[in-house]
């Protein structure tokens, strides 16, 4: 008996079910590739603290600070120069969401700080994801400043941006201040004084907590 090939009908409903399995996985597989960058983000958060705490064993229990001027010109930064003889990988400066060196230190209570003055190391961020800032002249600065501001610097409370997960500062910051980046799945990793790192939503860590800077001081 000769065999028939598919009938018009036929090849239109396999190219319906074909589109409907893709419309269901596809934002899947698009969540599941954010939730990889997530983790691998968290994983260079992890080690970039405990290159930090490193640092701090070797210089008096004092943490680096954010940058230090060395020559006229000439600085050192906290990520890619204190940490990096901990590290020996540059890699693990860039967050796997924007490609770019976008993790903040914790610059109002945690650079060169010296660690007894924290009470609560598990409950003081050290870095996390941040925006980009301005620098001195108004201007959008072309990579992030790699420090995280203490909340109280943005108000008490501080201001909300419109949009908590893009790169741009905001609009009526100072100059050289830089927030947290709700870049993976809707919040921001951050890593700890005590060297644990997690995710959360930046509501939970920097905004209308209280007091204002319950995530970021000595206490």
């Amino acid at each position: 008996m000769k065999r028939q090939g598919f009938t018009l009908i036929e090849l239109l409903v396999v190219i319906a079910i074909i589109a409907i399995l893709a419309a269901i996985l596809f934002p899947v597989f698009s969540r599941a590739r954010a939730k990889a960058r997530q983790t691998s983000c968290l994983s260079n958060q992890k080690q970039l603290c405990l290159a930090l705490l490193m640092y701090a064993d070797d210089w008096d229990e004092i943490l680096p600070p954010r940058y230090y001027e060395v020559a006229p010109g000439v600085f050192m930064h906290w990520d890619k120069d204190y940490a990096q003889p901990y590290l020996k990988n540059l890699d693990i400066l860039n967050c796997p969401e924007t490609k770019q060196r976008s993790y903040g230190l914790n610059d109002t209570y945690v650079q060169g700080q010296f660690l007894g003055v924290f009470a609560s190391p598990s409950e003081t961020a050290m870095l996390g994801d941040v925006k980009k800032c301005f620098d001195d002249s108004g201007a959008v600065l072309a990579w992030f400043d790699n420090r995280l501001d203490a909340p109280s610097l943005f108000g008490s409370p501080p201001s909300k941006p419109a949009n908590d997960a893009d790169d741009q500062p905001v609009t009526g910051d100072n100059a050289w201040n830089s927030r947290p980046r709700g870049i993976h799945n809707g919040g921001c990793n951050v890593a700890y004084v005590d060297g644990h790192v997690k995710w959360g939503k930046t509501d939970q860590f920097f905004y209308g907590q209280n007091p204002t800077d319950r995530f970021f001081d000595w206490e």
